[in-house]
């Protein structure tokens, strides 16, 4: 399971030509970003943020072709368009605990809310709590995601759509796919700043996200009698 999915983004013409497909949309997104970046705080990075919506949805379009199993599908059309409306719903409903739980700790930790007497034990269980509500939605949210761009968004927010979460096989194609995606943001993260090094980190993200994706349609795919 782990060895297809690394061979996944070259294994045949098709499967190459997807994945630099996904490289061109992420290098797209990633300048227009950049741009917006340095017309801070003029107005008028908007344009480029807006624009920066339509390489970003194409790349989720693709690698939610990849999710679905169904390889990946043409760019320029309105199934791209709709996987990707999907993925972005689902990681809506599924990630915003995280998200919001992230950020009330961060505000708690800043602010200064916690008692003195209480600091060392209160911010021991906040930072408890956020990893736990973290975890516990990245680990469902892929199953969800599957379930979303393969029958509907509707069948991604249904209790059924996290049966197999359960399984060995769907947990150990988390461990990998989040390893694939933890490393390649970290790559981006560290390379931010540095031309060549970012380009790099960009070429080994849109793999890793590929890899990912086929490895956890094949985890999914495997729970689907569980």
């Amino acid at each position: 399971m782990f060895l297809d999915a690394l061979r996944y983004p070259f294994a045949d013409r098709t499967r190459l030509n997807g994945t630099a497909t996904c490289l061109a949309a992420l290098l797209f997104g990633g300048a227009l970003l950049r741009l917006a970046a340095t017309l801070w705080p003029d107005w008028a990075l908007l344009a480029p943020l807006l624009l920066a919506v339509v390489p970003l949805g194409a790349f989720l379009g693709l690698v939610g072709g990849v999710l679905a199993g169904a390889g990946f599908p043409p760019v320029a059309t309105e199934t791209t368009a709709r996987l990707a409306g999907r993925l972005f719903g689902v990681a809506a409903v599924y990630l915003s605990p995280a998200v919001v739980t992230v950020v009330g700790v961060g505000y708690v930790v800043a602010s200064g809310t916690v008692p003195g007497a209480l600091s060392g034990v209160g911010l021991a269980a906040l930072s408890t709590a956020a990893l736990l509500v973290t975890v516990a939605c990245a680990y469902l949210f892929p199953s969800a995601a599957a379930a979303s761009v393969s029958e509907g968004l509707r069948a991604g927010l249904r209790r059924d759509a996290l049966r197999g979460t359960a399984s060995s096989s769907y947990f150990l194609a988390w461990v990998g796919a989040t390893v694939l995606v933890v490393v390649a943001w970290t790559a981006l993260a560290a390379t931010a700043t540095r031309s060549v090094a970012a380009l790099l980190a960009l070429a080994w993200s849109a793999y890793a996200h590929v890899a990912a994706a086929a490895l956890l349609a094949e985890g999914v795919d495997r729970t689907k009698y569980w």
